[in-house]
């Protein structure tokens, strides 16, 4: 049985995740950004592995770049389908959203897990964190068990608890847009459209030396260095790579992070060269 797990990461959650998993079913690990050049994605293994993380989950939470992704997947029909979603505890819709997905390329979402990570926003402390990769430790198990054995029917997502978020999901969405909104200074875009955008907030500060990792490390390729500074080009994942991996802590923008409190966190167990390596 040949297994395939694709990943999608900005902070190293879902890259450690999806490293684990691929050692524990002997399957090879491949990075989403590397091929997103291809007009059809056609996996040779039996068995498929989705990770990556929830971003916006109001907003079903699917990366922009892994929907794109799994709509290109084809000569999927016969595939086991699994996903991985890593989140700071509310996945909600976004596993469904991949099964669409995955159903609309005329295959099956057999199997998706939401496993909790810390997220850049985190005010944790490093024992919570620790506990945080321990479960996942022993999550780890438990997946490659069901996914050996081609379970079927388990997604981490339950309607009772979406049903519980429902009277906040309105609120919840029209913050963010307003957010978002002022972030770009375009009103009225569909969500879609205006996340690629919110670039437009980020910038260097005087800390920044020109080194270029902000740009190697973006899966986009959305960032140029010019004049020894990077300009982003409008294209924007929202994964925040290159705040998290900058050597000079130099860029801030987005939602959660400013001056006054920027978004800083990687995964203990990435390191850098992961991340440059992944395109």
């Amino acid at each position: 049985m040949s297994t395939e797990i694709y990943y999608f990461s900005g902070t190293g959650n879902s890259l450690a995740v999806a490293r684990d998993i691929s050692k524990k079913l002997d399957g090879k690990l491949t990075p989403i950004a590397a091929l997103m050049d291809q007009e059809s994605i056609k996996p040779d293994a039996d068995v498929i592995g989705i990770v990556f993380p929830v971003y916006h989950a109001v907003f079903e939470g699917l990366p922009l770049i892994v929907a794109r992704f799994a709509s290109k997947l084809a000569n999927i029909e016969r595939k086991y389908i699994f996903a991985v979603c890593t989140c700071k505890g509310w996945s909600r819709l976004t596993l469904g959203k991949m099964a669409a997905i995955v159903k609309a390329r005329g295959g099956e979402l057999a199997a998706g897990f939401t496993v909790v990570m810390p997220d850049n926003s985190s005010t944790s402390s490093e024992a919570q964190r620790q506990k945080l990769f321990t479960d996942w430790k022993q999550k780890l198990e438990k997946i490659s068990q069901y996914v050996q054995a081609r379970k079927k029917g388990k997604m981490e997502n339950t309607v009772l608890f979406n049903l519980l978020m429902a009277p906040f999901t309105a609120k919840t969405k029209k913050t963010t847009m307003d957010l978002l909104n002022k972030l770009v200074d375009l009103p009225d875009l569909p969500f879609e459209q205006i996340l690629p955008l919110t670039d437009k907030s980020f910038h260097a500060d005087e800390r920044c030396d020109g080194c270029g990792i902000c740009a190697r490390v973006c899966p986009v390729n959305d960032i140029t260095i010019v004049d020894d500074k990077p300009v982003w080009q409008n294209r924007c994942e929202s994964c925040l790579a290159c705040i998290n991996w900058c050597p000079k802590d130099a860029i801030q923008g987005g939602i959660i992070s400013t001056d006054k409190n920027p978004a800083k966190y990687r995964h203990p167990e990435v390191k850098l060269a992961d991340f440059i390596l992944r395109k």
